[in-house]
């Protein structure tokens, strides 16, 4: 009887865990800056947001 309940809760329980992620959703993708004239600094922020059910964290930046 233990290990039929037991067995019974891992099913159930399995696809919520299995879905428990961090998911990042930006509201834009890319920018297109224009024409930057010599010594002009562009600046732009990409706004985001944790869609997931658990704590993102960003490790690593990189511009192209």
């Amino acid at each position: 009887m233990y290990k039929t309940l037991l067995t019974v809760f891992l099913l159930l329980i399995f696809p919520v865990l299995s879905h428990a992620a961090p998911a990042i959703h930006f509201n834009e993708v890319s920018h297109d800056f224009g024409s930057v004239e010599q010594n002009e600094i562009p600046e732009h922020v990409f706004e985001f947001a944790n869609t997931g059910n658990q704590t993102l964290t960003i490790k690593k930046l990189t511009a192209s």
